[in-house]
């Protein structure tokens, strides 16, 4: 904060300057002296296509002197800097040999519009600049300033931005150490998060401007940079708050819906290179708008399931939030010290921050709660071995004839009227086949409310004929050793006792099953 005060003390130039303005004009430079220069102070015009010419004239003091036009833009990279030659009535370009594809006549290669004005003393000069915007966002309101306090201005931006990155690169290797220790996945869409969002601020900040691609390009591949940020926003918030877990469905809708709107906008922008751009500037903050809400939705979305995320995400995107309504504000009204895109810029930071810490407290308090389950879970089966036991030595006495080739049910439901049911050995031995398939492969071991009633249903065999072979044919040391390896939660009971009560009487070569 220090430093957007810092870079707010501008002094104010005490050389006679004054400033005209003149938008929507159809003229060039070579008709330069048709321009009606009536326009408003302030070219803050938002959206706007047309072209914008200003001019400045200036007479310097008793010494020579060197000074500054700066201007807010950081969109449009098309100015052009002119100075006027009394003598033959013309604008002459102040910078020669310039190939405009690759750059336009700014003095400095900075993200900003900057023109230098040199001037001898007591020299009288004025200049025009012009820039054309083909609907983007236009922040063409002139300022001047002198060329040691502008370059003082970039000195503490450029100190500004290596701590910002410098940050970020600490946060990330923070974030690499964390993964190193906790081996989980959400730092591999984290750490896409982090770089996506680098990568948005280098293009959007004009960085890459001068580099020897052509303007041209540079914008394609800002706008292909918010789009991989837009996408790697909505993926590190899916796997924050699981909501391919807790909401499948629209965790679904949500990626055809991504897919769809990347690829749609991305074909557009390609196959309409030379004219895409204007169109794609005015939909890209639309689109930037409608994701914002799609993340608050899943925020909200996720309160019930996942609260403790989504109390933690809420927190970390709202200093992001409250950081961009400041610099969104400022870039408006200037009220506030330093540049506007610092603001967003100390809001992604504080973002990032609480992203490393909320993450390692959700992954800690998941290991905690495995390592509390697991706990529970060695002391289950150490109870289901020792019952198991117990159940051997119950058992082990009783006779149970495995020759006979039929056993004899006898099951009544009222205290008048009995019926008899006989199960071949053969038979039993199926069902206790399907039984124990049942159990192994769709996982029931899991579900504490299954019942006699219940796994009747599912293998479709009568509850009385299932208790038999439990109680009469089937391997109790096997079925219990399943459940020990795999045991449920000690509050439920895998087979609670049917709604038909079965009684098992044993008679010589018979068994007979009294409900």
């Amino acid at each position: 904060m220090l430093l957007l005060f810092a870079c707010d003390n501008r002094q104010k130039v005490t050389v006679h300057h004054t400033f005209q303005t003149a938008i929507d004009v159809q003229q060039g430079p070579e008709d330069f002296d048709q321009i009606e220069f009536s326009g408003p102070e302030n070219l803050d015009l938002g959206f706007y296509e047309g072209s914008v010419w200003v001019k400045l004239n200036i007479t310097n003091g008793a010494e020579y002197e060197s000074y500054i036009v700066m201007m807010n833009d950081l969109i449009n990279r098309n100015y052009r800097f002119y100075k006027l030659d009394t003598v033959s009535n013309s604008l002459q370009t102040v910078t020669e040999n310039l190939d405009t594809e690759l750059d336009d006549h700014r003095s400095f290669n900075n993200p900003k519009p900057n023109f230098k004005v040199s001037l001898a003393p007591n020299e009288k000069a004025t200049f025009f600049i012009s820039t054309y915007s083909d609907g983007r966002i236009l922040q063409a309101t002139p300022s001047l300033a002198k060329l040691e306090e502008y370059q003082s201005i970039i000195h503490k931006g450029t100190i500004f931005n290596l701590i910002f990155f410098a940050a970020i690169a600490v946060l990330l290797l923070i974030n690499i150490f964390h993964w190193s220790l906790l081996k989980d996945k959400i730092y591999f869409f984290y750490g896409f998060y982090i770089l996506a969002s680098c990568i948005f601020y280098l293009f959007v900040e004009g960085e890459f401007y001068g580099s020897g691609l052509s303007i041209i390009w540079v914008d394609h591949l800002m706008f292909l940079s918010i789009r991989v940020w837009i996408l790697s926003v909505v993926m590190f918030t899916s796997r924050f708050l699981e909501l391919k877990l807790t909401h499948p469905k629209f965790y679904r809708n949500l990626n055809i819906a991504m897919v769809v709107f990347l690829s749609a906008t991305t074909i557009y922008q390609l196959a309409f290179f030379n004219t895409s751009i204007s169109h794609l500037h005015q939909a890209e903050n639309l689109f930037g708008f409608v994701w914002v809400v799609v993340v608050v939705i899943m925020i909200f979305m996720s309160l019930r399931k996942r609260s403790l995320q989504a109390k933690y995400y809420m927190v970390a995107y709202s200093l992001l939030i409250a950081f961009v309504a400041l610099g969104l504000i400022d870039s408006h009204t200037t009220m506030l010290p330093g540049d506007p895109f610092s603001y967003f810029k100390i809001g992604t930071i504080t973002e990032f921050a609480g992203f490393t810490y909320f993450i390692a407290v959700v992954i800690r308090g998941n290991i905690r709660k495995t390592f509390e389950l697991e706990n529970e879970v060695s002391q289950n089966r150490k109870e289901l071995a020792a019952l198991t036991k117990l159940l051997e030595e119950k058992f082990a006495n009783v006779p149970l004839d495995t020759t006979s080739e039929a056993v004899e049910i006898e099951v009544s439901t009222t205290e008048e009227g009995r019926s008899k049911i006989t199960l071949s050995v053969d038979e039993m031995a199926e069902i206790e086949a399907i039984i124990l398939n049942e159990l192994e492969e769709n996982a029931h071991y899991t579900n504490s409310d299954l019942s006699l009633s219940k796994l009747a249903e599912l293998i479709n065999i009568p509850a009385y004929k299932i208790s038999l072979v439990l109680n009469q044919k089937m391997d109790k040391p096997r079925i219990l050793s399943a459940l020990a390896a795999h045991p449920p939660s000690l509050s439920g009971n895998v087979f609670p006792t049917p709604c038909l009560s079965v009684k098992v009487a044993y008679s010589g070569t018979r068994s007979k099953v009294v409900a």
